[in-house]
């Protein structure tokens, strides 16, 4: 992850990627799991190896991504989850980069979205947004033409099946810009899109005029 203050970078960016890549797989066996068993269900905490099979799901180990294919992969609860992990990165992430770069001054909400696009991707991404546009009405769109979490992405099934795919890993950032808006007092409604793999496209609602 990138520092914007001192150009160190302090978490391998690979060990990075691959701990988000496996937030999908890890919140479709919990939801899967709390379906089955019931919240208060009782729960076997066993040792993981690599060889450990995860859930029922056809040959679910670690590092493999075949629960995707399961029932229920795409469902409100486990794009909820995936959601939530990103708000609060985003919502704790927001109040550090401030703190340590505290001659940033945001004198309105398109400064935060600069901030977002500038800043925060940089942290997390090595790179900034592409593009940022608004109406001045409360609505943005930012647009990251090669979004790293999904660009090395492939589906043998094809392109089609790869976007599909693709759209539970895009709640992840959803949840992080909402969690930066929130840390501002902000709140917001953010969707993404894949118009042209792996470009993304994020539609952010909010209720202020800017």
């Amino acid at each position: 992850m990138y520092d914007p203050l001192d150009n160190q970078s302090y978490v391998n960016s690979t060990i990075f990627h691959l701990l988000v890549l496996e937030l999908v797989p890890t919140a479709i066996r919990v939801s899967k799991q709390v379906n089955e068993t019931g919240i208060g269900g009782d729960t076997e905490f066993k040792p993981t190896t690599m060889e450990t099979v995860l859930s029922d799901a056809n040959d679910d180990k670690p590092g493999t991504v075949g629960i995707l294919e399961s029932e229920g992969a795409g469902g409100d609860d486990v794009t909820l989850r995936v959601e939530n992990y990103g708000f609060d990165i985003g919502l704790r992430m927001s109040e550090l980069i401030m703190f340590k770069s505290s001659n940033q001054k945001m004198v309105d909400i398109l400064d935060i979205m600069k901030f977002v696009c500038r800043d925060v991707w940089r942290v997390l991404y090595g790179k900034q947004m592409s593009n940022l546009r608004t109406n001045h009405r409360g609505t943005f769109v930012l647009v990251d033409n090669s979004y790293k979490l999904i660009e090395t992405m492939m589906s043998d099934k094809g392109a089609l099946d790869t976007v599909n795919k693709c759209k539970n890993y895009l709640w992840f950032p959803c949840g992080v810009i909402r969690g930066i808006l929130m840390s501002f007092g902000i709140e917001a409604e953010v969707h993404a899109e894949v118009n042209q793999f792996p470009s993304v496209t994020f539609n952010i609602q909010t209720g202020i005029n800017n």
